[in-house]
């Protein structure tokens, strides 16, 4: 019998097309010696989009699709902190990726990914990869060590080295060792307990949380063009982060590898029209290039905060939360 490897994507409709490009990726360059199982933890995603992405379905080949809100409502402390702590249940469905161990107990291990990504190296050898007791397998977040707004709220704010932050776009999860350590609940308590706001909401409680638990992985396997991509001979995994992205910026290192994949996705025309769409409307292209502006301004005001990531992880009464 075949080893199941669980991969796990989440998105709304509007990012099918790059969710099937993703997916296509995958599967072109997947070992026969394993049985993946492609998990889209969604909501509101098409029926015509749902059929085409069920395309790529096949002998041992799963794609699977879960209502993301209704898994997150059946677990109780979710369900009861969502009602008092948050105005509306979406605003906690964004730390999806955290409990996905609980959603699958099935699993000991899985992979989470981001959908604006390529994958041209075989994803079963990030499987494989040993995790010992470390509770995820991440890449250092290369992206934004050269913006020192950045570099000083991560250190600062988040309670890191900026060498030691990891990207959540790609992570390996020790899903038995998250569920061990009640990774979700000790997350759920943070927010009741603390309210933190944050740049990267997920990426930073997972900095957090995770501090001397992560282990790093190569950056073959989260390597994002705005910065560490040029150094890298044959990466495995290619994350269009941030403003890095080849459907709507012309010049992205690695865009011809995107779009090889997007011609077999089965949205190649779609992709192309909405590019050449966004590069015709200055307004959105403005609105665009200036969302790292507006992420940097918050980055320099959550600063500034006393209260912060760092300040609660010196309260050893905090630190025992996660214990």
């Amino acid at each position: 019998m075949k080893t199941i490897i669980p991969i796990f994507f989440s998105v709304n409709d509007n990012y099918s097309p790059f969710l099937a490009t993703a997916i296509h990726s995958i599967r072109e360059n997947a070992s026969p010696e394993f049985h993946y199982k492609i998990h889209i933890l969604t909501d509101d995603i098409s029926a015509e989009n749902r059929g085409k992405l069920s395309r790529f379905a096949g002998p041992g080949f799963d794609v699977q699709f879960h209502p993301l809100s209704r898994l997150l409502r059946g677990i109780p402390s979710v369900n009861a902190l969502s009602q008092h702590c948050f105005g509306a249940f979406s605003s906690l469905t964004i730390y999806f990726r955290l409990f996905i161990p609980d959603l699958f107990p099935q699993y000991d291990k899985g992979i989470y990914l981001d959908a604006d990504l390529v994958v041209p190296g075989d994803i079963s050898q990030l499987y494989r990869e040993p995790l010992g007791g470390k509770l995820i397998g991440a890449v250092a977040d290369y992206s934004v060590r050269k913006i020192g707004p950045f570099v000083k709220y991560i250190d600062e704010y988040v309670g890191v080295s900026p060498w030691n932050y990891v990207n959540s776009g790609v992570l390996l999860l020790n899903m038995r060792r998250l569920r061990e350590v009640n990774f979700s609940r000790c997350f759920l308590s943070w927010v009741e307990r603390y309210g933190l706001e944050t740049v990267a909401p997920d990426q930073d409680y997972l900095n957090a949380l995770c501090r001397d638990k992560i282990h790093y992985l190569d950056p073959d396997w989260n390597a994002m063009p705005s910065e560490c991509l040029s150094a890298l001979d044959a990466p495995q995994i290619i994350h269009f982060n941030l403003a890095s992205k080849p459907w709507l910026n012309e010049q992205v290192p690695y865009g011809e590898v995107f779009w090889q994949y997007a011609a077999g996705s089965g949205y190649e025309e779609e992709i192309r029209a909405r590019r050449q769409s966004f590069l015709q409307n200055p307004a959105a292209m403005k609105q665009y290039k200036s969302a790292i502006g507006r992420l940097i301004r918050m980055a320099c005001r959550l600063t500034r905060s006393v209260h912060s990531f760092r300040s609660v992880l010196e309260n050893r009464q905090a630190l025992r939360i996660c214990s």
